[in-house]
């Protein structure tokens, strides 16, 4: 969405941000996938939370197969198991890499979009004080990864009382 959102304010060419974002993103999922290729059942079932989200995801893929890859692209913190478990399956590459790509191209479209309209409300807000917008976008990234780390740790301890009691 950051990168929409610099897009809007011409500090980002579209194309080719469009096309690194897809191919960062089909880069890292395909190291995923040959993971799984490798050794995925193994890491999946490791521990706990990969159990857990392993058992998820094994259902989205047998329910909905090849289209489970447009469902888990959109599904936050979910998509690095199923890319594994889509890889230790034997599921088709050929396969993969197209109905991936396409999943890729449909969420890349959205969240840039989503980026560049929140760039457009940037700018109807702040007018043309583009100066303060990385100051801006600095602020709320540092408040949201401050806010994701206090959960995460949240979330530890409460799973530590859990194992504990």
């Amino acid at each position: 969405m950051i990168t929409g959102f610099f897009i809007k304010l011409g500090y980002l060419k579209a194309f080719p941000s469009f096309i690194f974002a897809t191919l960062g993103a089909l880069v890292h999922e395909l190291i995923y996938f040959f993971l799984g290729r490798w050794k995925g059942r193994e890491l999946l079932l490791k521990n706990r939370i990969t159990r857990r989200k392993y058992r998820f995801a094994k259902k989205l893929l047998n329910k909905y197969g090849v289209y489970s890859i447009f469902i888990i692209r959109f599904l936050y913190g979910m998509r690095l198991v199923p890319m594994v478990l889509m890889g230790a399956t034997g599921f088709s590459f050929k396969k993969f890499i197209f109905f991936n790509v396409l999943s890729i191209v449909i969420w890349m479209s959205v969240y840039l979009y989503v980026g560049y309209v929140f760039g457009k409300l940037a700018e109807v807000l702040f007018g043309k004080a583009k100066e303060y917008y990385f100051i801006f976008v600095g602020v709320l990234f540092v408040i949201l990864t401050v806010g994701l780390i206090i959960y995460k740790l949240y979330e530890k301890r409460k799973e530590k009382e859990l194992l504990n009691n």
